[in-house]
């Protein structure tokens, strides 16, 4: 499939975006309504059950490709990888979540990264536009969809976005999917100029007083309500982390930085081994 769009862009572009408009704008739709459907269980109950069905869920994928992931030539460096992000994602989880619903985020950006990569054809550049896409996609639920039941910008969800893109990622990389494209060039015109685009663009914002990092009378406020401390609670057995615009900031640049190295190219990779 990832070869026959690579063959047809336009296909691809918009495969991709019949699948934003039908799985990724409507998730917290979709979140609610389950929701609703499992609210006679009681809370504790139906975090249980997610829990267990992400876990069957991982169970199985890792079983699907563990030949492939023994066999692979950089074996040792993916299953580190593939490790690593599992952690991340139990912390997440642990520590950033309300409601384990919210596990949905890894599998619909996993599946993104894939029908993404096929149009860069370079996994950087890939794991950049899939989670910039979660950032728009955060910004539309916070500024339009949901304004009056937000309190701040869900930096919570970039981050889990961004684990799901890596996951996606990371078993393209399993199954032997290779980038075509040489890494100078890619990142140049689609990583780096665009980053430059952007950080411009939201220091206008500031500095305009358009957008504002906490409440204030700006047109645009990344947290309306800033939270009581470092932990909220919600619920007596529910207590979880809001992260901070300019502490997420740090640690999706760390982010990027860590998965730079099983990300870039098959050259690099051979000169590591």
């Amino acid at each position: 499939m990832i070869e026959w769009f690579k063959q047809h862009r336009w296909a691809n572009l918009v495969f991709l975006f019949v699948y934003v408009a039908l799985v990724i704008l409507p998730h917290e739709w979709v979140g609610l309504k389950i929701n609703g459907i499992f609210k006679s269980m009681g809370r504790q109950k139906y975090d249980q059950l997610i829990l267990i069905g992400s876990v069957i869920l991982l169970s199985l994928i890792i079983i699907a490709i563990a030949k492939k992931l023994i066999s692979h030539a950089h074996r040792s460096l993916l299953i580190f990888f593939f490790a690593l992000t599992i952690l991340f994602i139990y912390l997440v989880n642990s520590y950033l979540f309300v409601v384990n619903i919210e596990s949905v985020h890894y599998v619909q950006y996993a599946v993104a990264a894939m029908i993404i990569f096929p149009l860069f054809n370079s996994y950087y550049a890939t794991l950049f536009w899939a989670t910039l896409m979660g950032v728009v996609d955060e910004s539309y639920q916070y500024f339009i969809l949901a304004p009056e039941r937000t309190d701040y910008f869900d930096i919570n969800d970039v981050i889990t976005n961004f684990l799901g893109v890596a996951f996606g990622l990371l078993l393209l990389k399993t199954l032997g999917i290779k980038a075509d494209r040489k890494d100078v060039h890619v990142l140049k015109k689609w990583v780096l100029i665009p980053t430059i685009i952007l950080v411009a663009f939201v220091g206008i914002l500031l500095a305009t007083s358009v957008l504002s990092v906490g409440p204030s009378d700006d047109t645009y406020n990344l947290v309306r309500v800033a939270p009581p401390g470092f932990w909220s609670t919600v619920h007596p057995n529910v207590t979880y982390h809001v992260v901070k615009p300019l502490e997420g900031v740090i640690y999706m640049l760390l982010l990027f930085g860590i998965y730079s190295i099983p990300f870039r190219s098959e050259t690099k990779l051979e000169e590591m081994n």
